[in-house]
């Protein structure tokens, strides 16, 4: 069918998920004016692909909104919203990634590091992130 309502944009997934990853950023009280189209549209591709075997995909943006919004909020800014056990598990899923990124010699980068890059690509990360990560696999 040509015409349909996603065609318009109305009732579209990426609407939806391009919400549900603002909604997400602004409870953690990221300031998402500087986050373009281009970063929540990676994001919700990444969601699609870990979440379309379960069929759900909400879940999958929710947890890169979270993980995302840490990376610019950084450790500091992030231990209100996270509170002290969220942000011990956030601090240790980055600090996992980027080890693991370090020894691992795949082709493909794990969701993590694709998150990481990402964000430091945009220049978005938090300047501490900035400060605790190496992800050039030359050196």
């Amino acid at each position: 069918m040509v015409f349909n309502l996603d065609f318009l944009g109305f009732g579209s997934k990426r609407k939806w998920a391009f919400s549900v990853l603002d909604r997400e950023w602004a409870a953690l009280d990221v300031d998402t004016r500087p986050i373009d189209g281009g970063v929540r549209q990676l994001l919700f591709q990444w969601a699609q692909e870990f979440g379309e075997s379960k069929g759900k995909i909400d879940p999958h943006l929710m947890d890169l909104a979270a993980f995302s919004g840490f990376l610019m909020l950084g450790p500091e800014l992030a231990a209100r919203p996270f509170g002290p056990e969220g942000l011990f598990n956030m601090e240790k899923r980055f600090n996992d990634a980027v080890a693991s990124y370090a020894s691992d010699s795949e082709t493909d980068d794990p969701l993590d590091i694709r998150v990481i890059k990402l964000i430091l690509a945009a220049n978005l990360a938090d300047r501490d992130i900035e400060a605790m990560v190496t992800l050039d696999r030359d050196t």
